[in-house]
């Protein structure tokens, strides 16, 4: 069970990777990056593995943290409560977000 763990940690670590040069510093993620299963859908795992991602590189770098509290929240983007964001409701939030109207709960 541990291997099993360790090798979809692994797989998960190498789709993050492979789209790192596809995630901007600043600025709105595509949905593309955040899909990393390419099933047309973000999980809540993959929204959550892929913003760690950005905010730890973002860290690294010594970019400024100043608004990582503001940062949408998977349930604040996935509007209809289905579990999974659609291109569109990444679409809608993403703009909420930068209108400064995110749907915070």
């Amino acid at each position: 069970m541990k291997n099993v763990l360790k090798i979809v940690c692994c797989v998960s670590f190498l789709a993050l990777v492979s789209h790192a040069a596809d995630m901007p510093a600043r600025g709105p993620v595509g949905f593309k990056v955040y899909d990393t299963n390419k099933d047309g859908f973000i999980s809540e795992d993959e929204f959550n593995s892929v913003k760690a991602a950005r905010m730890s590189a973002n860290a690294d770098a010594g970019m400024p943290m100043r608004n990582a509290g503001n940062s949408p929240d998977f349930a604040s983007i996935d509007t209809n409560k289905d579990g999974k964001i659609t291109p569109e409701e990444l679409e809608k939030g993403q703009r909420q977000q930068m209108q400064g109207k995110g749907n915070r709960q």
